[in-house]
């Protein structure tokens, strides 16, 4: 473990006061030697990857433009050399949508503004203790991770046993068990895990989630857009799991309600104009040509000279006389 005084600290928020406030924080609690602020997410990214410089703590702003913190924690926790790394969440809210986020994401903690120096401590405190000496349940969980990635799922499923029984009461492990389950494709056991998840934490968004993937699977779409909904419903700014829905019920017919999904994703998205360009292209293969002709008048009110635009436009009225 890193000691606390000579860790290299990445702050990241949109407002630059509540950096220098959170610079000014660590200070006082001697937490930290060196301190490299961004941002947005983005800008967070390109520092974490593209620098020698490497970070031992992080304090993320869950609310930015550009780039969430939502998003950047997704993308960090997907890479194995920086997947471990402690975080903070900082937000100015609690509510259901960040409660699902955070756990979406294994967030190390989360902190309310406005931010004390005690209550900050206290959060670096419970993030060291919960990175650098895990209670049982993470720590067996960690090493499933890590077995299953090197190629041995049977030694992962013992150690998601060991996990479920060190905390019978956390769904993460029986979701995770469910997960590996589902890669076995052994669909028929991965479901009751999702179900169990589920029914323990209605909040388990992944659980959710992947019950819709198993009665996808089924071809059964009433009951795999029950359960994509729901996802949906509990973390309703994950853009990209309602590009994926919308184009599932466009994929089955379901024009009019993928409509809806496509518009409320478009409508959270950082980049709306160029998830609008993904989205018209799928739905000129789907045929769904009004709602194309709407999409690419909006496109080319922002984009008036692009000749492919006013092209695709006039391909999709001549598709309905237009």
């Amino acid at each position: 473990m890193v000691k606390p005084g000579t860790m290299n600290i990445l702050i990241v928020d949109d407002m630059e006061n509540m950096c220098r406030s959170i610079r000014a924080m660590l200070k006082i609690l001697k937490f930290g030697k060196s301190y490299t602020i961004a941002h947005n997410g983005r800008q967070a990214w390109k520092l974490l990857t593209d620098t020698q410089e490497s970070y031992d703590f992080a304090f993320i702003d869950w609310n930015m433009p550009v780039m969430t913190g939502v998003e950047l924690l997704g993308m960090i926790r997907k890479d194995k050399t920086l997947r471990d790394m402690p975080i903070i969440m900082i937000t100015a809210e609690a509510n259901m949508e960040i409660v699902a986020e955070v756990a979406e994401s294994a967030i190390d903690a989360y902190l309310l503004k406005p931010l004390t120096v005690k209550s900050l401590g206290d959060k670096i405190k419970a993030a060291l203790v919960k990175v650098y000496n895990p209670p049982p349940v993470i720590f067996h969980m960690k090493r499933a991770r890590d077995l299953d990635e090197d190629g041995d799922p049977e030694q992962a499923m013992d150690e998601l046993k060991l996990a479920i029984a060190a905390d019978p009461e956390s769904s993460k492990p029986i979701r995770e068990m469910g997960i590996l389950l589902y890669k076995k494709n052994d669909m028929k056991k991965a479901q009751r895990c999702f179900i169990e998840a589920a029914t323990m934490n209605q909040l388990d968004v992944l659980a959710f989630h992947y019950l819709g993937e198993i009665y996808l699977k089924k071809n059964d779409i009433n009951n795999a857009s029950k359960f994509f909904e729901k996802a949906m419903e509990i973390s309703p700014r994950h853009v990209e799991r309602a590009i994926y829905f919308g184009k599932i019920l466009a994929s089955n017919g379901l024009a009019k309600k993928s409509k809806k999904v496509f518009n409320k994703a478009i409508g959270l998205a950082n980049d709306p104009l160029t998830l609008q360009e993904e989205v018209v292209a799928f739905c000129m293969e789907q045929k769904m040509y009004d709602y194309c002709i709407k999409l690419y008048n909006n496109l080319l009110s922002n984009y008036v000279e692009r000749v492919d635009l006013i092209l695709n436009l006039s391909l999709a009225c001549e598709k309905i006389a237009k």
